[in-house]
């Protein structure tokens, strides 16, 4: 029987061709892009699943408590491991690990680069990292001790067996993800491989490719190549605990001992007083943003938005699919009416409509799946992508999945035409056809596509939305001139002074510069100052480290005072720029008033000398912030070279040349200031075309909702418009008849759907300072382009149906 339904199920399908393929088109692209969505959730689910111990393995977090507003850190104290081990019971193991390395690792003339952790021993009995090569019970133990990835040892070693070889580690800052580059070059001696990282099997919230134990730390501080306080509980900004719970022992036993501890180490009325919280390991990934996370992941709520998305969007096409199916089971009413009265019961033509529903959604599924392949190719070529690093790996359990989701998909669409459908009543159909009424009221059917075009107008207007704001952003008023600038990464600082001195002869360089971090590309320094007349009053401040020269290579404009020193004090920090906002905000006066003053910065006081229009120093979705213009040598990273414009390219490699041979040590590395600040714009711009695909599903799907009711309509009252016809009435009146109840709800989506977006394109409009307004010019344009594709939809359907000839209209039953 089921074969037997299945059979006429495709017979129909192939009968049908425009229906079926409206069907499976509209089917198979929103199928698609569920797909897609649960591929990156079962991604982001899969985080830490290999790991065998995993739910007894816990994150310890820290966070403010009573005054503290601090959120939670996913960084913790350094002592904490060892005061769990040594004080309390219930703990297996824990583990500590530190941030601060991660470079360049050199073995005769081949080098390596990696990021990672200091970490002790405990690590490999808590976590499954496994080795190829070494003990894992020893390899963390002795100081300078040196565990890196294959990758890493391919590289350096081929064929040689790494253990026990001796490597020299130079630190660039690199970061465990290996996104950002490291800008500063630190010798930290000769390691020996201890050994080497076996592949993970699945993925990891601690992404690293080298491990160094924790008593090279130590050593490195006595040696002072490092600056780490070790014993300093309020210290917890570059650190991870890591626990493994006895199996008797639950989380809340965790919490028990760690508000034990945040209470001895952190009490009340303590100027940092923090408070200390459990976090499993498989709930580390997906879960809320939160400070000093070893991974980039898609949030928690940004997977439910998208869970929540697959469904309107599937609701929608099983909609879709309703609307049409009852539109063509009216066409089919004869064959049920025999089919009962042959003998037929509604089980089996209520089973009949549903295989052919599950037939389509089956055939929906294979097309959906090819434009998977082409939308996961489309998105890992996106520049988000290369930070949440999604895999999109095609596992039989996926496959089943899809195989599940397609198959609840075809019930839930062929559920409702297939219960009413099967209850026809075979004698007043085969008795008169024109008499029959599957609905009587689509009060609901309407509401539902008034919905469906109200979504649909809310994507349009969104995405016209973030067209303009990523256009104000490439086109952004800085506050300093990005164009014509060249960072170069010192490494050391030893290296700015040769290099600027031989550039600066050349034309083609207009002012040369050094400063520690580049304005508007997501770097902050912050500090707390004072006024040097009363310590009371106290500031949050920001800075910067640059030159007197950094002035002119960035465009900066002194509005009081004069520029920094060209040689800055022997003596220690002297002298500051400071912008408006911190004279306003730290109430110094006019700018004129405030030059001259003194501050406390740290422990040296020191003079602003001069006062510097505002510019945009944080990223563009940030406000303005009080800022100070530091000048220590130190603490330079970059240097940055305004150029002529004239020859680019040739002053490029001018650049790369002078720097081999006045630091040849050290690899050349540099970016346009303008195209870095580019990457803000490229990723609102994936979130746009991501966004107006999206837009163009809904308003696709929404159309054969459309297409369904218009359908449905020329169906049910073909007989009455032959009449019409007959009796006098033109094409353009049997148009109109039959389109204006459908312009009616279109309108009414209009209505609702315009207040709502400009309320929702408000509430992510005010994360941006500076920010595109919601002129009534662009809710005239998405409100026109969905009538426009909405109104062609319409009038297809009544034109077709105005031109029927009226005798085979009034001659078919």
């Amino acid at each position: 029987m089921i074969k037997n339904y299945f059979i006429i199920a495709w017979r129909n399908l192939l009968k049908n061709r425009a229906f079926s393929l409206i069907n499976v088109i509209g089917l198979a692209f929103s199928m698609s892009v569920c797909l897609l969505i649960l591929a990156i959730i079962a991604d982001q689910k899969s985080y830490d699943q290999f790991h065998s111990n995993k739910d007894r393995v816990f994150r310890v977090l820290t966070h403010g408590k009573n005054n503290n507003h601090m959120n939670d850190m996913a960084t913790s104290a350094i002592p904490l491991g060892e005061e769990l081990r040594k004080n309390y019971t219930g703990i297996e193991a824990s583990a500590t690990l530190v941030r601060n390395i991660g470079g360049n690792v050199f073995y005769n003339e081949k080098i390596a680069s990696g990021g990672g952790y200091f970490a002790d021993e405990n690590l490999f009995k808590i976590l499954d990292f496994k080795l190829l090569e070494g003990d894992p019970k020893t390899a963390l133990t002795n100081p300078r001790s040196l565990v890196i990835s294959q990758e890493m040892a391919s590289k350096l070693f081929f064929n040689e067996n790494p253990v026990g070889k001796t490597v020299t580690f130079k630190n660039t800052d690199l970061s465990p993800t290996g996104v950002d580059n490291g800008n500063r070059e630190t010798d930290y001696g000769l390691f020996t491989i201890t050994g080497v990282l076996k592949a993970n099997e699945g993925k990891t919230h601690l992404p690293f490719k080298l491990l160094a134990s924790m008593s090279s730390l130590n050593v490195l501080v006595k040696d002072s190549v490092l600056n780490v306080a070790q014993n300093d509980w309020n210290s917890i900004w570059a650190n991870y605990t890591y626990v493994l719970l006895q199996k008797d022992k639950t989380e809340a036993d965790l919490q028990n001992i760690l508000d034990k501890i945040s209470d001895k180490y952190y009490p009340k009325g303590d100027v940092n007083q923090y408070g200390l919280k459990t976090k499993a390991l498989t709930e580390i990934t997906p879960s809320n943003p939160i400070g000093n996370e070893t991974h980039i992941a898609i949030p928690k709520i940004v997977l439910l938005v998208l869970g929540v998305l697959c469904l309107i969007v599937m609701l929608s096409a099983c909609l879709n699919y309703t609307n049409l199916s009852v539109a063509r089971s009216l066409t089919r009413a004869k064959e049920v009416g025999i089919r009962k009265v042959s003998g037929a019961t509604r089980s089996h033509i209520f089973g009949q409509f549903i295989a052919e529903s599950a037939l389509i959604s089956m055939v929906s599924l294979v097309l959906s799946i090819i434009i998977l392949f082409l939308l996961q190719s489309l998105f890992s070529g996106l520049m988000i992508n290369k930070y949440l690093n999604i895999n999109f790996n095609h596992t039989l359990p996926l496959y089943l999945t899809f195989l599940g989701f397609s198959l609840a998909v075809g019930v839930i669409a062929g559920l409702l035409p297939s219960l009413y459908i099967s209850a026809f009543n075979p004698i007043q159909i085969l008795k008169s056809f024109g008499g029959t009424k599957v609905f009587k009221r689509l009060t609901l059917r309407k509401a539902l596509l008034i919905m469906q075009f109200s979504v649909s107008l809310i994507f349009i207007i969104s995405t016209c939305l973030i067209y303009l704001q990523t256009d104000h952003i490439f086109n952004f008023d800085y506050g300093f001139n990005k164009d014509n600038v060249i960072n170069v990464t010192l490494y050391k600082q030893e290296n700015y002074k040769r290099f600027a001195q031989e550039i600066s002869r050349n034309k083609n360089i207009a002012a040369v510069s050094a400063c520690t971090f580049l304005p508007a590309t997501g770097t902050q320094n912050g500090t707390m100052v004072k006024k040097a007349a009363n310590l009371k009053d106290s500031l949050q401040s920001s800075y910067i480290d640059i030159d007197a020269k950094c002035v002119d290579v960035w465009g900066l404009k002194l509005i009081a005072g004069k520029n920094l020193p060209e040689i800055p004090s022997q003596n220690g920090e002297r002298h500051i720029l400071i912008n408006q906002k911190m004279v306003e905000k730290f109430k110094l006066g006019t700018p004129q008033e405030a030059v001259g003053q003194k501050i406390l910065v740290g422990k040296n006081t020191v003079e602003v000398v001069g006062v510097v229009k505002d510019f945009q120093f944080l990223n563009v979705m940030r406000e303005i912030e009080p800022l100070m213009l530091r000048n220590r040598q130190s603490e330079f990273n970059y240097a940055t070279i305004r150029i002529s414009g004239n020859n680019q390219q040739e002053t490029t490699k001018y650049l790369e040349e002078t720097w081999k041979k006045v630091n040849p040590t050290t690899n050349f590395e540099y970016e346009f200031l303008d195209e870095e600040l580019l990457l803000v714009h490229t990723v609102f711009s994936n979130v746009a075309n991501v966004l107006g695909f999206i837009a163009f599903l809904a308003v696709f799907i929404s159309c054969l909702g459309l297409l369904g009711m218009a359908t449905y309509t020329a169906e049910t009252r073909r007989k009455e418009m032959g009449i019409r016809k007959v009796l006098g009435s033109g094409a353009f009146q049997i148009i109109l008849l039959l389109s204006k109840n459908y312009i009616k709800m279109i309108a009414i989506s209009v209505v609702i759907a315009t207040p709502l977006a400009y309320f929702i394109n408000n509430l992510w409009l005010e994360f941006f300072v500076s920010r595109v307004s919601i002129r009534p010019s662009v809710l005239i344009f998405g409100i026109f382009i969905l009538l426009a594709i909405s109104s062609l939809t319409v009038l297809s359907q009544a034109w077709r149906a105005a031109k029927v000839n009226p005798v085979e209209s009034l001659k078919a039953e």
